[in-house]
């Protein structure tokens, strides 16, 4: 199992490595989606590849075993990555932080968007524009932290590792290993 740990890190490293060309490169450096489903990509790629080496390898296994295996890989990754997106976004980029905020902050100074989000939540009906605005700042000050981004990036790939885990075994288990 300690392979799975070599999976995890060659692959990282290489999501990280596009992840700092990108970077160095200023390349869609605000626009997170393009990372989010290569990180994604990259996930799978390693959960897969190590499973079928270890399928390859073993002679009997069943559908726990499979999902653990998947996990050896998925959870260095999981780590790696989000320690790496906190540093990222606390010392690399925390412009980025910045930019969010300060976009956010101009679409708050619309009436028309107080009026949305006055509309969409009930408990700010009574409330007034300042203190809408005071809640929606605090919130996506929030959002926009390091801190955040490392506990969501834990939660969300933790969870994506354990459901591709799963989702692979059973393809292999029902499509390529039958037996």
């Amino acid at each position: 199992m300690k392979n799975g740990w070599l999976y995890a890190l060659l692959f990282s490293i290489g999501w990280i490595a596009i992840k700092m060309t990108a970077y160095a490169l200023e390349w869609h450096l605000d626009d997170i989606q393009i990372f989010v489903l290569l990180n994604m990509a990259f996930l799978t790629a390693a959960i897969a590849l190590f499973m079928y080496r270890q399928k390859r390898q073993e002679a009997e296994s069943n559908i726990l075993t499979d999902i653990k295996t998947g996990l050896t890989v998925g959870l260095p990754y999981t780590l790696i990555i989000s320690f790496f997106l906190f540093f990222y976004y606390r010392d690399i980029y925390p412009e980025f932080n910045q930019h969010k905020l300060a976009a956010y902050a101009q679409r708050m100074d619309s009436a028309k968007e107080i009026a949305a989000i006055r509309k969409t939540n009930s408990a700010l009906e009574n409330k007034s524009d300042k203190e809408i605005v005071q809640l929606a700042r605090k919130n996506t000050a929030m959002m926009y932290n390091p801190q955040f981004t490392l506990s969501i990036s834990l939660l969300a790939l933790l969870v994506y590792s354990t459901l591709n885990s799963l989702l692979i075994a059973v393809i292999y288990r029902k499509v390529i290993f039958r037996d």
